[in-house]
């Protein structure tokens, strides 16, 4: 008994000591619709890529107002994604319909966030340091995918440290009882 007792105490640091951290989200996605980003305001950490998806009838792109990326067009159905590696905030907008704004803050300080959750504000003098990592491509299934509503990844929930905290005190209750009926 008191093996198996051990080896689940094991189990379960081993489990702790190399699962990594659930909570940190590293993808983002903004929905290009006709005629605006959703979500338009947006907060994410460092090294974090975001994939804008044409969701729209019409075509898009997403450019960055100080030249840190541009998507090209992108046909309804087609992504792009950049990779945000320094803080700062990066406005952005549709070349084509040059209403068309939106913001991206990068911040070590905050988990990512969509306006609903916190509003950012727009800097015109943004930091322009981040690096793309991939350029527009069309999806094999465009078609089939342009009325597809893209929700954004869930940002809450429980996390792992939680789950990982309430296995142990439920090994450690099971560990009493089974010491208990030994005796």
């Amino acid at each position: 008994m008191k093996r198996l007792l051990y080896l689940a105490t094991l189990s379960m640091a081993a489990l702790l000591f190399f699962a990594p951290a659930a909570s940190a989200q590293d993808e983002m996605t903004v929905s290009i619709q006709d005629f605006f980003f959703e979500p338009d305001q947006l907060t994410v950490a460092p090294g974090t890529t975001v994939t804008w998806v044409n969701d729209g009838e019409e075509p898009h792109t997403s450019t960055a107002d100080d030249g840190t990326w541009d998507s090209g067009t992108l046909q309804p159905g087609e992504s792009f994604s950049f990779t945000f590696d320094d803080p700062g905030d990066y406005s952005y907008f549709c070349e084509i319909h040059p209403d068309m704004t939106a913001t991206i803050t990068v911040s070590e300080d905050e988990e990512m966030t969509t306006a609903a959750q916190e509003a950012t504000t727009m800097s015109p003098s943004a930091s322009a340091t981040a690096t793309a990592t991939a350029t527009a491509t069309a999806s094999p299934t465009a078609s089939a995918s342009a009325n597809m509503k893209h929700n954004l990844p869930d940002t809450g929930g429980v996390s792992l440290p939680i789950l990982a905290a309430a296995a142990l005190l439920g090994l450690g209750v099971v560990a009493l009882v089974s010491m208990r009926r030994a005796s």
